[in-house]
């Protein structure tokens, strides 16, 4: 055998080697890949549940804020009927000695 075919045969002896030892890392780094991208969505997901939770806090605020608002006016409404109420029946009283 001449040398330069010695070395095509040591070439094509070491080609199934490499795509063997390549074969092994393509499998972790095509693993790595998608557990990155699952790690990503996953983080993606958190953020956006963080930002539908603070969502849902600051309704929950503004509906608590309105409620108050609310009660607020009608108690004030009540008593603007009571005071007219009163006010009619003075009214009435007067017209009616």
């Amino acid at each position: 055998m001449t040398p330069g075919r010695a070395a095509i045969a040591c070439l094509l002896l070491s080609l199934p080697l490499a795509a063997v030892a390549s074969g092994q890392a393509g499998p972790k780094a095509a693993q790595a890949g998608p557990d990155e991208a699952a790690r990503a969505k996953l983080d993606a997901t958190r953020g956006q549940a963080q930002a539908e939770d603070k969502n849902v806090k600051d309704l929950k605020k503004r509906v608590d804020a309105l409620e108050t608002n609310s009660q607020a006016s009608r108690k004030a409404l009540e008593e603007r009927d009571q005071k007219i109420a009163e006010l009619e029946r003075q009214l009435e009283a007067a017209r009616h000695p």
